[in-house]
């Protein structure tokens, strides 16, 4: 749409083609050809048709005339606005024909490349390009067009001085408008901005270039902030951007929506900031400027990551970013890992977050690193042990199970709490073999309970288990080393799983399938944070379902909690399958899911976590509050 008015504003142009204001030519002089031939003619006709014809072809040529007048203005006014949108664009704009030869080239690209205006237009593109880039940017040009989409791209570019700049083009695609036919590159220069002495001239290799997007690798974005940290005087900051939604995605749609990102994501940009890709789905932005300049980018950049239609629907990605300042003296890797900190950082803490590294994420990083390597060891000397928590059957007021809960004492850092320790441990094969361990230890504290339980029977164990572990097919033959090794029946065996397992390989489910058969409970723990479909819990081996916590908050006031709470409940009844509710702390909350019809219970209301000990001596008898359950 852009280049249409040009052409018909009589711009130069290599080899224009006819456009709407050329096609409206051709009736104007017919026109003015057949008048000539009407009034010889009315010379020859009687006087008295003489007038009347004379008085038709007049109206005629002056209606023709009026015409064209209203099409020169408002080709005129297209012409200006066009004008006036390319002047007030940040960025310089080339426009290339069919045959990609320059067209028009705004002030801003010529000043960019030192060249003049007049003497770029009609030249062919592969005058100024590199050679060994013309590939990359026929490839953009090649793909299909499309409405929303731009192709993003790196190229070398020869500047009036013989020096190469790296220049990086946003390609919209307008050869699907007849009155159009272009290819509109919207320019920057990604060089050095600002002027940067010292900088190294192979940073314009092409092999630094990502095959997808087309924009600077990790590999370039290494030997670019090598080159910026030689130079002083010159603040600059890093923001890492990570896209969550990404992985959901087959590998073409990953593809196309990584372009469609790095095409939003450089028109969000400032004029002399770098963009790059990272590894992973992320990307990198170099920002010439203070790092709360960098935190005011990087806030730009995530807003804009929002949903994104994809060939086979639309994609709700999201977007995460760390910040933080290139500091003198700190080199190019732990530039890069403090980075990594400040994004790890905004990950936990959720969509929209920008985190800036300082010395506690620092902290905390060395913290985590402590923690995995002293992990390794802490079965051998000693330091895990179980804490269990009761379930509360609230109709016949007593105990029906406890959980069995891992925790660790450190020699020096104390207590660390199972959410900071249990992911480190997901992470590597040793969580199967603390699984192991907690199904034997949690099995033989159970059993050794004394059997003097006025129902015949004592309180079932539950126990957590990884996904890990049950993917490596050893669930089963460890959890009947369990039983038989500590003599406890089967059915007050309960092992917890979560929602996502469910979904995994068919050996899964079967193994679940075969605990059952043998009278082992299966228990859905965190039910309604994962994926939560009934098409796939109907029918599944499981046997209860665990509501998570997070359903409680604000339910005393907060209508639409409680409703989700009696959701849940009913959800279970109808697939004949009980709800046990954690978390429950205040004796309001538990008034209020017992009026609800919530029949099992469990949180600090009735008991913290005791000690096996504790256990033994029958803390798990005496955990009712009084009067609570009246």
């Amino acid at each position: 749409m852009t280049s249409a008015p040009l052409r018909r504003s009589g711009a130069p142009a290599a080899a224009p083609r006819p456009g709407r204001g050329a096609r409206l030519a051709v009736p104007a002089g017919a026109v003015l050809v057949v008048a000539g031939g009407l009034a010889a003619l009315a010379a020859r006709l009687p006087t008295a048709a003489g007038p009347a014809l004379v008085g038709a072809l007049g109206l005629a040529l002056a209606l023709a005339c009026w015409r064209e007048r209203r099409v020169a203005a408002d080709l005129r006014r297209t012409r200006t606005h066009f004008r006036s949108v390319l002047k007030g664009s940040p960025d310089p704009v080339v426009i290339l024909d069919d045959r990609a030869r320059v067209s028009y080239v705004s002030r801003r690209a010529a000043r960019m490349l030192g060249r003049d205006q007049a003497a770029l237009v009609g030249l062919p593109v592969q005058c100024a390009v590199h050679p060994d880039d013309l590939p990359t940017l026929r490839a953009a040009a090649a793909a299909p067009a499309t409405r929303d989409e731009s192709a993003v791209r790196t190229v070398r570019v020869r500047h009036a001085d013989g020096r190469w700049l790296l220049v990086q083009a946003t390609v919209r695609d307008l050869r699907a408008d007849p009155e159009a036919g272009t290819l509109v590159l919207y320019c920057r220069d990604v060089t050095a901005r600002p002027p940067l002495p010292g900088l190294d001239g192979d940073l314009l290799e092409l092999s630094l270039a990502d095959p997808v997007t087309g924009l600077p690798n990790r590999a370039a974005l290494v030997r670019r902030l090598a080159a910026v940290q030689r130079v002083a005087g010159h603040p600059t900051a890093l923001v890492l951007v990570g896209i969550e939604g990404l992985g959901a995605l087959p590998e073409d749609d990953a593809d196309a929506a990584l372009r469609a990102l790095a095409s939003r994501l450089a028109r969000s940009l400032r004029g002399e900031d770098w963009l790059a890709r990272g590894k992973d789905g992320d990307f990198v932005v170099l920002v010439y400027g203070t790092v709360a300049d960098a935190e005011v980018v990087a806030a730009r950049l995530v807003a804009d990551v929002g949903p994104l239609v994809t060939a086979t629907g639309t994609v709700p990605l999201t977007a995460v970013a760390g910040v933080t300042a290139l500091s003198p003296g700190v080199d190019t890797g732990e530039a890069l890992r403090r980075g990594d900190r400040a994004l790890r950082s905004a990950r936990a803490a959720g969509p929209g977050a920008v985190h800036r590294y300082d010395d506690a994420l620092r902290s905390a990083e060395d913290r985590r690193a402590t923690l995995r390597a002293d992990l390794a060891g802490a079965l051998a000397r000693g330091e895990l042990r179980l804490v269990f928590q009761p379930v509360v059957d609230a109709v016949l007021q007593r105990t029906v199970s406890v959980e069995a809960l891992l925790r660790w004492r450190h020699p020096e850092l104390g207590e660390v709490p199972p959410a900071e320790f249990v992911p480190l441990a997901e992470e590597s094969p040793l969580i199967a073999d603390l699984g192991r361990w907690v199904l034997r230890e949690a099995c033989a504290a159970v059993a050794a309970l004394p059997d003097d339980d006025p129902a015949g029977t004592g309180p079932a164990v539950a126990v957590n288990v990884s996904a890990r572990h049950v993917r490596s097919g050893e669930l089963v033959p460890d959890v009947l080393a369990a039983l038989e090794r500590s003599g406890l029946p089967p059915s007050r065996l309960v092992v917890e799983i979560t929602e996502s397992v469910l979904l995994d390989d068919a050996h899964v489910v079967d193994d679940l399938a075969a605990l059952r058969t043998l009278g082992v409970r299966i228990a859905v723990d965190d039910f309604g944070t994962g994926w939560s479909s009934l098409a796939y819990l109907a029918g599944l081996p499981v046997d209860v379902l665990k509501m998570d916590q997070h359903f409680l908050a604000g339910v005393e006031s907060d209508p639409q909690r409680r409703a989700l709470c009696r959701a849940v409940l009913h959800l279970g009844a109808s697939l004949g399958l009980p709800v046990v509710v954690e978390g429950v702390t205040t004796p309001a909350e538990l008034a209020l899911l017992r009026d609800m019809g919530h029949r099992y219970l469990q949180g600090y209301v009735f008991s913290r976590p005791f000690e096996a000990d504790q256990l033994a001596a029958g803390a798990w008898r005496a955990c009712l509050p009084a009067g609570a359950l009246r």
